[in-house]
């Protein structure tokens, strides 16, 4: 990575490495459900030099996994959807999100096992086959957090969705079914506004020919 990135822009990575920041202090000033740290740091910058003293925060996550079922024969997906307390806050006039299935990453497990897992928890499927899309920060601004996400091959008959999710965490998730189509097209019309089912659906619209070839 550090020789691609380096023969793109020139970027000496020798300089530009995270040994190479100066942490002058670090605050953790709120611990709950996240926990957020604050650093007074000095960056190496582009040109060689260094940055003045700057504060920055972030909100340390776990680590995630999110997984879209796909059934191949009946080329639908199950979207879930469930009530999201950041969009309420930010004022939105619909906090009930369509979403990929998502969560945290357990102590022990891999990011596999917890896709598998969380797909049974959240939707009661039993994924068949696992099929890795992409792996990324959400938002390396402000979250530590780092998302694996996954394509669950399932079976998707009439009848499937359903509502779910763990009681002792109050989760009250419904599961829908809808075809391809029709899921990029709510994709299309912004209706699908969450970061792990707009890359999923645009992942596997990429690849849903060969995917279904091999069948």
């Amino acid at each position: 990575m550090d020789d691609a990135r380096a023969r793109a822009g020139g970027v000496d990575s020798a300089i530009l490495n995270s040994k190479n920041i100066r942490t002058r202090n670090t605050r953790r000033p709120y611990e709950s459900y996240f926990s957020v740290v604050e650093h007074d740091i000095q960056v190496p910058r582009f040109d060689g030099h260094y940055s003045e003293i700057v504060t920055r925060a972030a909100f340390i996550c776990g680590d995630c996994v999110s997984v879209l079922p796909y059934d191949v024969a009946r080329d639908r997906v199950m979207l879930i959807e469930q009530f999201r307390f950041g969009p309420h806050v930010r004022g939105d006039d619909n906090p009930w999100k369509l979403e990929a299935i998502a969560g945290r990453i357990d102590d022990g497990e891999t990011p596999a096992e917890a896709a598998i897992r969380e797909t049974k928890e959240e939707t009661g499927l039993d994924v068949q086959n696992l099929l890795p899309t992409t792996a990324y920060y959400p938002s390396p601004g402000a979250l530590t957090e780092f998302l694996y996400s996954y394509i669950g091959l399932v079976e998707l008959p009439d009848g499937t969705e359903g509502i779910a999710g763990l009681p002792e965490e109050a989760e009250d998730i419904k599961s829908r079914l809808v075809s391809f189509d029709d899921a990029i097209a709510l994709l299309s019309t912004g209706q699908v506004d969450t970061g792990t089912l707009v890359t999923s659906l645009l992942w596997l619209s990429q690849h849903r020919k060969s995917i279904r070839n091999a069948a």
